[in-house]
């Protein structure tokens, strides 16, 4: 019943999403976003692992953030130098596997959110040797005249003067990053490119909405025209900066007066680390000011277009910084975001170290009905804790924070909800029944969850065949915890092989020992060169070609296990006895019960 309440309300929210396009994020959302990734993630963010999450995460988030899907060259690659834009071979896993997310998540009423990283362009070898690209029949390739003429502080003139190349003869139109080659968008060609790009993205893709990196990069006008064309259910940039900077970005993105974009609510953050860091409570208040300025959820006119953290990727990963991360309260600085309006946006790690309690949280702000323009107001303040009392479309909630939460008092008309040693949530009696219901579906979802299924560890094999003419095959293997299985590059020798529609295919077997255990293969002549690309995510039989197409000096490989599909397999020295299990594995010693083939025939073992 309670499901079905708060199912009803999320669809009534998906009416607004459509009907705002092009309106930077949509008001009165009472969505919830995931950042479905932190630094250094490739296995915690493989889409085929976020996938087999969806039905969970599918009733607490409305949206998941994945990063840059692109190609970027070579494996363990974050996304942040992006050298392709229509190719979707990842470090996080291949294209087919992409759209099999993606729409896995819309099925679920999740929207997937693109990491687009356009402020800067990585290149193959020289300083503009960007690569060509071939989508939908015609060619994108961006030139070295479409590099901001001060890109580097001048460095990439300097080199292209020498070298016999012009640049553009704009100069960037926001902040120089010297980790790529800077990008001018007023060049038509970069212009067209992007929103190639874009429409790539939304439309063949599926994804629904952006998060654009490093947006001071360049003028805000450009997001407004790129949203304008493309028109995102949901855009978000990433300004990192205070209040003041953000609030001019996302006025300089309007569109007949009307915003295009959302932006991070970075002094948000800042707020919440500060309060917890410095044991502080009172630095939540509003009434406060300091270097950064008031978060923009503390300011009506821009609260609907907050998207609200309190840890990203890169926060968390500023270790030396004496500031950052947050270094405790991990519940109490999510139950804050999530009693507040904005948008609050969950970081993965947090998700997954505290998934009980934040659990709780979102059910508890979707049932008081809370949105990302909804009202507070201040109930205490002190050093040890505060106090906040937010009014939904339900009811209100009142969220407790710091170090003796249960100092404070709620007044009559709260039933206490959920709580834990830094937070207490109450919610108004109006909701209290609801919540107990909604309580219990928790509690027998995580016992469900929480059985004891023994894994039972199995045996996959690999089979590859070459289109090309190499002397021998390496395959160079590592598994999902970076152990080397055929031993330091190029791996090992192959010398067994079976024979299947009228193919030789070189084959390896490995041992699957649990359900998030994978295997990744590069094939080479075991010299170095000719290599392959990376081959990832392996947990199932598979049939690869090395095909005669290469990309970036790597041939490219087609997985074409459906197409071969179960055959009659048969070794290259003919035994008529020989038994194969339906994969296509031969049998040693006497099988257990199940469908072999033996002599190109099906029999069952009893």
């Amino acid at each position: 019943m309670i499901r079905r309440f708060i199912a009803a309300l999320m669809f009534m929210t998906s009416f607004a999403v459509n009907d705002t396009k092009a309106q930077g994020w949509p008001s009165d959302y009472d969505g919830v976003m995931l950042q479905g990734f932190y630094w250094d993630s490739y296995s915690d963010s493989k889409w085929t692992k976020l996938e087999k999450q969806a039905d969970e995460l599918s009733k607490y988030f409305d949206l998941i953030w994945i990063p840059n899907s692109g190609y970027c060259s070579g494996s363990n690659n974050m996304g942040y130098l992006p050298l392709f834009y229509f190719n979707h071979l990842s470090s996080f896993g291949t294209e087919d596997a992409l759209r099999s997310m993606i729409s896995t998540f819309k099925d679920k009423g999740v929207g997937t959110i693109a990491d687009v990283v356009i402020n800067h362009h990585a290149t193959l070898a020289s300083w503009v040797d960007f690569p060509l690209e071939t989508y939908n029949g015609k060619e994108y390739q961006l030139q070295s005249t479409d590099i901001c003429a001060n890109d580097d502080g001048g460095s990439c003139k300097t080199w292209a003067d020498k070298n016999g190349y012009s640049l553009s003869s704009n100069n960037d139109t926001g902040e120089d990053w010297s980790g790529a080659r800077d990008i001018d968008h007023k060049s038509d060609n970069v212009n067209t490119i992007v929103k190639a790009y874009l429409d790539f993205l939304l439309n063949d893709l599926g994804y629904s909405g952006f998060r654009y990196d490093m947006v001071k990069g360049y003028s805000a006008s450009f997001t407004a025209d790129y949203n304008t064309t493309a028109k995102p259910s949901f855009s978000v940039g990433e300004y990192w900066d205070g209040s003041t900077s953000i609030k001019k970005w996302i006025d300089g993105t309007k569109v007949s007066d009307e915003p295009t974009s959302a932006a991070f609510d970075f002094q948000f953050r800042y707020r919440v680390r500060d309060a917890i860091n410095q044991n502080n409570w009172t630095k939540l208040a509003d009434n406060t000011s300091d270097a950064g300025g008031r978060p923009l959820i503390y300011d009506s006119s821009y609260r609907r277009y907050a998207v609200t953290f309190v840890e990203n990727h890169d926060t968390e990963k500023r270790a030396n910084d004496s500031q950052d991360p947050i270094k405790g309260d991990t519940l109490a600085a999510n139950a804050y975001m999530l009693a507040m309006p904005g948008t609050p946006c969950v970081f993965l790690k947090h998700w997954q170290n505290c998934k009980g309690a934040l659990k709780r949280m979102i059910s508890a702000r979707k049932l008081v009905g809370i949105t990302n323009q909804s009202t507070y107001s201040q109930k205490a303040s002190s050093q040890l804790y505060y106090a906040v009392e937010t009014t939904g479309s339900n009811g209100s909630l009142i969220c407790v924070v710091g170090k003796t939460p249960e100092s404070y008092s709620a007044p009559s008309g709260y039933t206490k909800a959920v709580s834990a040693d830094d937070f207490i949530y109450y919610v108004s009696d109006n909701l209290a029944d609801a919540w107990t219901e909604l309580e219990k579906d928790i509690t027998e979802e995580e016992a469900e969850q929480n059985i004891d299924d023994e894994f039972t560890p199995y045996d996959i094999t690999v089979y590859v065949r070459n289109e090309n003419t190499w002397s021998k095959m390496n395959f160079y293997v590592w598994d999902s915890s970076n152990t080397q299985i055929n031993g330091n590059w190029p791996g090992m020798t192959m010398t067994e092989t079976v024979t299947r529609n009228g193919y030789t295919w070189y084959t390896q077997t490995f041992t699957i020992t649990d359900e998030d255990y994978y295997v990744n293969l590069v094939f080479s002549t075991g010299t170095g060169t000719p290599q392959t690309i990376d081959v990832t995510d392996v947990n199932e039989d598979k049939y690869y070609v090395i095909t005669t197409s290469s990309l970036q000096s790597k041939y490219v490989v087609e997985d074409v296990t459906e197409a071969v599909g179960v055959n009659t397999p048969q070794t290259q020295t003919s035994d008529d006895n020989a038994i194969y299990d339906i994969s296509g594995r031969r049998v040693v010693g006497e099988p257990s019960n199940g469908i072999y083939i033996k002599g190109g025939k099906k029999i069952v073992m009893p």
